[in-house]
């Protein structure tokens, strides 16, 4: 007499089975697949982005030293040449030309690289929809210290190229100067460690 087949027997059935993983594969293996490539692209580009933050910043710093290399090499040729007054005026207008193209090479992504990164940490999913104020934080942190170093070169620039500047070796230029590079050895110190903060902020996901 045949066995009678029971709910177990069906279940158990090879095409039953078949049909079941076809079922399975077809839905969730393409949701696993995207699920695992959407991360591996945003974390590609996580990385990315965290290189570029180097190298803009880089680029920032090349620009700035740039600016303030050209007002050491004026005062050091000045005090080491000793130029007439009209040698001096001479001088003076070179600096002025050279120091203002070299400005608004540094104006064109110094004062903008860093101001969307929010929004751009958003997009890579490394902070929720609202943004992060750790990383404003560290943005702002950031802008401060370009302002800060900018300021820092700022009197020295506006000496050198006025009427009161003098070729003193230890007179009120050179005291100006001392000054500065305290200022900028200082600040050169902090950025550091805003570029790393900015950089692990990109890194680490949610």
């Amino acid at each position: 007499m045949p066995r009678k087949r029971t709910l177990w027997d069906f279940s158990t059935h090879p095409l039953l089975l078949l049909f079941i993983g076809s079922v399975i594969g077809s839905f969730l293996i393409p949701i696993v697949s995207e699920k695992i490539g959407k991360k591996r692209v945003l974390q590609e580009a996580r990385v990315k982005k965290a290189a570029e933050i180097v190298d803009n910043n880089i680029k920032t710093l090349s620009q700035i030293n740039s600016l303030i290399t050209r007002l050491n090499m004026f005062h050091d040729d000045n005090t080491r040449l000793k130029p007439s007054p009209a040698q001096l005026s001479v001088q003076q207008e070179k600096l002025r030309d050279d120091m203002n193209g070299r400005y608004l090479e540094f104006e064109k992504t110094g004062w903008w690289w860093y101001r969307n990164l929010n929004d751009e940490a958003v997009i890579l999913e490394i902070v929720p929809p609202s943004g992060s104020q750790k990383l404003r934080d560290d943005i702002n942190a950031y802008a401060q210290n370009i302002n800060d170093t900018v300021s820092a070169f700022g009197d020295f620039w506006h000496i050198c190229l006025s009427k009161d500047y003098k070729v003193e070796k230890d007179g009120k230029v050179s005291q100006i100067k001392k000054e500065m590079d305290t200022k900028l050895n200082s600040l050169f110190n902090a950025r550091i460690a805003l570029v790393n903060n900015l950089v692990q902020d990109f890194k680490d996901s949610q």
